[in-house]
């Protein structure tokens, strides 16, 4: 039993601590999948449609990186924080608002006219018309 709790302690830690704080350069990196998010102002501020917030992060040139992306919404489901009632987000990240950000999918299905998005009042996925404007948190692959 005893080795049992250790195990799940161990696990517990590790997991919590894949994601690191880089406040000087204003992103949350996550070692464990191997992704950078920005975390800055800007994530609070800019609002744009499905259409804009892609190209927004394709175009982006930041800390000297141009590989910036929307997510996909698997990689948000990585960030939610159930227990952080505040918001629903890993505590690591400071800039959040507790409404949606646009992920990579858009839907076949409704011929591109709704795109996936996490919303964080609940940390939960949804989709949405793409014309409308939510905010933006772009990603990028590490190696």
């Amino acid at each position: 039993m005893r080795y049992l709790l250790l195990m799940i302690l161990i696990f517990s830690f590790s997991f919590s601590n894949s994601f690191q704080r880089d406040s000087s350069r204003k992103v949350v990196v996550d070692s464990t999948n191997k992704l950078m998010w920005i975390d800055n102002v800007s994530v609070i501020k800019v609002l744009r449609t499905h259409e804009e917030a892609t190209r927004y992060c394709e175009t982006l040139s930041f800390l000297g990186y141009s590989n910036w992306r929307i997510p996909e919404i698997e990689e948000f489901k990585m960030i939610v924080d159930k227990k952080n009632e505040r918001n629903y987000i890993n505590r690591k990240f400071r800039f959040n608002v507790p409404d949606g950000y646009w992920a990579r999918k858009a839907h076949w299905r409704t011929f591109w006219f709704y795109a996936d998005y996490m919303h964080f009042v609940s940390g939960t996925p949804y989709f949405d018309s793409r014309h409308k404007n939510k905010y933006v948190r772009c990603v990028r692959d590490i190696q």
